[in-house]
């Protein structure tokens, strides 16, 4: 597609004058100006061909037989599209009062005789501009004011047989164009666009033309004073009577606020709101990182998991305030003790950041990349045993505290971040089963994790075919009438002798063997099948939700599966909903977009799941086809105690609301929590509140009181 056109037409010039000899005279001016011209020898005839032709410009004689200049000025502008044309008076007078009266009947400029042809031309074509551009403001602001009164965008359009652009005045004041002369073309629409996305931005479009499909593409942009700003461009194509395409309309519309708002959640989601120092989710997101990189480079590192002795003692005895400012001081002398002593234990290759994170109440953890041999993470350990004071002055008390530190090292402590955290953590208690005050290195015998893993993998094998998987089912509740609209689908294990296996015992090592994938079909056919029996049983329709992992997001066999699934039990598609995290969709964008939107093509209703507990990022909502976003559970049971919670959900829910999503708050277990969402405007809600996970035959009961 070429974005390169010409405008084929000339301006066109109605010279209005008695004198033959003069009009002849103006009409070679003008024409060579480049105008095309017709005429008039009166001011009645000059009307009626303003009706017929519509002109661009007008010179318009003030002394003329029957009715003059002034008569003829003054009935034009009361014509239909009369009002913005261009009109050049021409008069021999001279006089102050004349010229008055010639702007007081509407005239945009006047010029005295004897003419200068050259200056005449010169004063034709640049009216003939501002007319141009005048008229062009004017239809850019009607534009835009139903624009605005619909979705407040800044509009624009491409004729793609002819190539004439358009674009409203919102949309060049969006780009930084409003103080441009010229009218805008579609190469001059793009070049605003930062160099590393133009290319992607005018694929997108290019997709569509291809398609004729709709675009959504959200990029940042430079304005000429240097500042930038993020725009949302959506689009779409209008065909003609035959089919073909003819022209795109698009909106684009400044998203700053959105991302700013999205970096507002970055970094009251990342960061401890105390101590400054990331939290627990950024901890996880740095430690998957250096497992990978160290997987590459054969690498070793070290996790020191740090707990404040008799911490609650602190806390009982002097208040939550000398507790916050213990946390504060603890939290600065580890990253004094980290800038000075890990320095000399790092490879050279591949440089990566040591991560300190506050993990919650008086926890830390320390990532320690690159050391050499475990002895390293041993002498930083002591060196923080060292730095941190026996005692602290703390607005005049004089606390005493001591800590105890875990220390397991990648890969012989183990090579996923859950065990090796888990590893770090039980040897921290070891340490202070030990006396309290010092380090202790994992040992195999402190748990029999590896033990546990091998049987439940191999007992997992035999579940689904001695039937001992199970589905209990959450409901959703709209918020509005407070009736059940959903359910959300959780596994549970009753295994034969040891009872019922929690969901986060069995499903990552169902993950790491590949059994999941046999036990994610069979949710998804067990879901399809109960709903249809319940729509059977005369219930209003109800939406399932299921969740699917990263490994069936990207196993090849999953639209299939739901395909044979919905067919099998004969269920309408929109009464099936899929959940994912955004780590997961992160993880593989690419192949994400592409099965979300297959998904998406099946009717069902996609669910971004743990919302706020990742990346929050308002390119991957833009991107991706999601229809709901479920603020995360921790988010809304710390709600009514943590003022940063509050600022997250609400961010969350203007970012959902404005993108067209429906928010789900999960997690609601008091009456203030629910009436904190309701007011929130969040739009439906799962929680102990209404009803833990139950069995189909409990929610059957719930279906036939209909509301909780």
């Amino acid at each position: 597609m070429s974005y390169t056109f010409q405008e084929r037409s000339k301006a066109l010039a109605l010279v209005v004058d008695d004198d033959a000899s003069l009009r002849v005279a103006m009409e070679a001016a003008l024409q060579k100006a480049g105008f095309e011209v017709i005429e008039a020898e009166s001011g009645r005839e000059a009307i009626a061909l303003f009706q017929a032709k519509k002109p661009d410009l007008i010179l318009l004689d003030v002394i003329m037989p029957g009715m003059d200049g002034f008569q003829t000025c003054s009935t034009i502008r009361d014509l239909p599209g009369g009002k913005h044309v261009q009109i050049l008076m021409v008069t021999g007078l001279d006089d102050t009062k004349s010229t008055e009266r010639a702007f007081e009947v509407g005239a945009n400029d006047f010029i005295s005789k004897p003419l200068n042809w050259l200056m005449l031309g010169h004063r034709a074509r640049y009216m003939e501009r501002a007319g141009r551009s005048y008229k062009e403001l004017i239809k850019s602001q009607q534009r835009l004011a139903k624009t605005q009164k619909l979705a407040k965008l800044g509009n624009w359009d491409i004729n793609l047989s002819t190539g004439k652009f358009h674009c409203s005045f919102e949309a060049r004041r969006l780009l930084g164009f409003e103080n441009a002369s010229h009218s805008l073309t579609f190469e001059d629409f793009l070049t605003p666009i930062v160099v590393q996305e133009h290319h992607n931005v005018k694929t997108a479009i290019n997709n569509a033309v291809n398609t004729r499909k709709p675009f959504s593409v959200n990029y940042l942009i430079i304005l000429p004073d240097g500042s930038q700003r993020h725009i949302l461009n959506q689009g779409e194509i209008l065909p003609d009577d035959t089919g073909a395409a003819e022209i795109m309309l698009g909106a684009i519309q400044d998203v700053s606020e959105l991302k700013l708002a999205e970096e507002e959640i970055r970094l009251l989601a990342f960061y401890d709101g105390l101590t400054g120092l990331a939290n627990r989710m950024l901890f996880h997101d740095r430690l998957e990182q250096e497992i990978s990189k160290a997987k590459r480079y054969k690498q070793y590192f070290a996790l020191l998991f740090l707990d404040l002795d008799q911490f609650k003692r602190i806390n009982d005895l002097y208040g939550h305030h000398i507790g916050d400012l213990l946390l504060k001081n603890v939290s600065e002398t580890l990253q004094k003790c980290v800038r000075t002593s890990d320095t000399a234990s790092r490879m050279s290759r591949d440089e990566s950041e040591t991560v300190i994170a506050r993990f919650g109440g008086d926890e830390f953890i320390i990532l320690l990349p690159d050391i050499n041999e475990p002895e390293n993470a041993a002498k930083i350990a002591n060196r923080i045993l060292h730095e941190i004071p026996s005692t602290y002055d703390l607005d005049g008390h004089d606390v005493s505290i001591t800590t105890s530190i875990g220390i397991s090292v990648y890969p012989a402590d183990g090579d996923k971040p859950d065990i090796l955290l888990r590893h770090a953590d039980s040897a921290m208690y070891h340490a202070k089963d030990t006396g309290r005050n010092n380090y202790q290195f994992y040992e195999e015998s402190l748990n029999a994790v590896v033990t546990e893993r091998f049987s439940i993998e191999k007992d997992l094998r035999k579940a689904l075919e001695q039937n001992e998987f199970l589905l209990y089912y959450q409901p959703q509740i709209n918020l509005a009438t407070r009736k059940i609209v959903g359910a959300e689908a959780l596994i549970r294990w009753i295994h034969p002798q040891k009872g019922m296996i929690p969901p986060d015992k069995f499903i990552p090592i169902a993950e790491e063997s590949g059994i999941i994938i046999d036990i994610n079909k069979w949710v998804i056919q067990t879901a399809c099948q109960q709903n249809k029996k319940w729509e059977q049983l005369g219930f209003p329709p109800v939406r399932i939700a299921v969740n699917l992992s990263g490994y069936q997001l990207a196993h090849q066999n999953l639209i299939q599966t739901i395909k044979e699934a919905l067919d099998a039990a004969n269920l309408d598609p929109k009464n099936l909903e899929v959940e994912i995290t955004e780590n997961i969709l992160m993880q593989e964008e690419a192949n994400s977009i592409n099965i979300l939107n297959q998904i998406k093509d099946l009717k069902l209703r996609i669910a971004l799941d743990d919302f706020g507990t990742g990346y929050s990022s308002l390119s991957y909502l833009t991107s991706f086809p999601v229809d709901v976003l479920k603020i995360d559970r921790s988010f809304v049971m710390c709600c009514t105690e943590q003022k940063n919670n509050l600022i997250i959900i609400r961010a969350i829910i203007a970012m959902g609301h404005s993108l067209g999503m429906k928010i789900v708050a999960e997690g609601i277990e008091t009456e203030e929590q629910l009436k904190l969402m309701t007011a929130y405007g969040v739009d439906e809600a799962q929680g102990y509140y209404f009803k833990p996970p139950v069995s189909q035959e409990d929610f059957v009961k719930l279906l036939e009181k209909g509301t909780l």
